[in-house]
């Protein structure tokens, strides 16, 4: 199943596959009108569970825009607007769950436009850090962080023809007799034009035989 809704700077796609034992793996992708790709999510849950991450999806959206606001009140900006600015109650949520999340203070010095001392000074406050004047005289600097690469359908159908392509019956009959043959996962995804990790979930569903399904099991089927 592949359903797609676009909006004025988004389009979004779903397509489900039925799995064995009632599962069902899932692929998302957020992406913008021309392809550029902003997001993706695949995974296998019960079929069970859908309405139930439905509903959890949908009340996560809402929480969002309203957390920490009383009614009646707009939310107090997270970002820093001049040097000495108080902290705000949104400001250290943010600066707590990032950092616990593994953000390094000079990176979240910068989300929040504030002082890298500031933040390791707020960071001491909140029992989560040592004294900055504790620290090292040269401590080694953090890495940067790679920036996320934009990529679209089409770059990604460069190296894999058939990506997000759905499956045909006569696909699956050939990928199943492939399998049998004794072929590799990494040789089916060539022959098949589609990523390992789609391969593997494929000989699962269609329960093929042949050593490339016990690749597929230990790829994390």
């Amino acid at each position: 199943m592949s359903v797609e809704i676009s909006r004025s700077r988004r389009r979004y796609s779903l397509h489900a596959d039925i799995l064995a034992e009632g599962r069902v793996e899932l692929t998302v992708v957020v992406s913008t009108p021309d392809g550029v790709i902003q997001g993706e999510l695949t995974g296998q849950v019960e079929a069970g569970d859908l309405n139930e991450l439905g509903r959890l999806i949908a009340s996560a959206s809402v929480a969002s825009a309203v957390e920490s606001a009383p009614a009646g009140t707009s939310v107090a900006p997270i970002k820093a607007t001049h040097p000495g600015q108080a902290w705000t109650r949104e400001a250290i949520a943010y600066l707590e769950k990032r950092y616990r999340a593994g953000k390094g203070p000079d990176q979240l010095a910068a989300e929040l436009g504030r002082s890298e001392e500031s933040v390791r000074g707020k960071l001491y406050d909140l029992a989560l850090a040592p004294r900055p004047s504790d620290l090292p005289s040269d401590p080694r600097p953090a890495a940067e962080p790679e920036a996320p690469r934009a990529y679209t359908v089409e770059a990604k159908r460069r190296a894999h023809p058939n990506a997000y392509k759905p499956w045909e019956p006569e696909d699956d009959q050939r990928l199943a007799e492939r399998c049998a043959q004794g072929i590799s996962l990494s040789e089916l995804s060539k022959i098949f034009g589609r990523n390992e990790g789609a391969i593997a979930s494929r000989l699962l569903k269609i329960q093929a035989q042949g050593p490339a399904v016990e690749e597929a099991w230990e790829y994390g089927g």
